[in-house]
C-alpha cells in the first residue's frame, strides 16, 4: 500500500487531528530518517580500501621502528668506537711519556757516568 498526500489529508480530516494537519502543511526540511542503503559492491570496496590503508600504516610503522633501531645501534657503535679510540690514544700517550722519561733518565745517567769517568781520568793524571 502506497501512502499519498491525498490519503494523509483524508486521514487528518477524519481524525480532525490538529498536530497531523500542522505536520502535513510543513515544508519538508529534514531528510529521510534512514540512510539510503548502499550497494554491497561499494561497501566491499570501502572495506578493502580500509584494510589496505591499515596494512600500509602498519608496514610504515614497522619500517620506522626498524630504522630507529638501526640508528640507535649505529649511534651506540659509534660511541663505543670513540671511547675505544680515546682509550687507545690515552694509552699511547702514556707509553710515549714513559718512554721519553726513561730515555731522559738513561741520557742523564750516561752523562753522569761520562762525567765521573772524566773526573776519574783527570784525578788519575794529576
Amino acid at each position: 500500500m502506497h501512502i499519498t498526500p491525498e490519503k494523509i489529508k483524508e486521514a487528518a480530516e477524519a481524525l480532525e487531528c490538529t498536530e497531523l494537519k500542522s505536520f502535513m502543511f510543513q515544508e519538508p526540511t529534514a531528510g529521510p530518517l534512514t540512510k539510503p542503503g548502499r550497494s554491497s559492491r561499494s561497501t566491499g570496496r570501502s572495506r578493502r580500501s580500509t584494510r589496505r590503508s591499515t596494512r600500509r600504516s602498519r608496514r610504515s610503522t614497522r619500517r620506522s621502528r626498524r630504522s630507529t633501531r638501526r640508528s640507535r645501534r649505529s649511534t651506540r657503535r659509534s660511541r663505543r668506537s670513540t671511547r675505544r679510540s680515546r682509550r687507545s690514544t690515552r694509552r699511547s700517550t702514556r707509553r710515549s711519556r714513559r718512554s721519553t722519561r726513561r730515555s731522559r733518565r738513561s741520557t742523564r745517567r750516561s752523562r753522569r757516568s761520562t762525567r765521573r769517568s772524566r773526573r776519574a781520568r783527570r784525578s788519575r793524571r794529576s
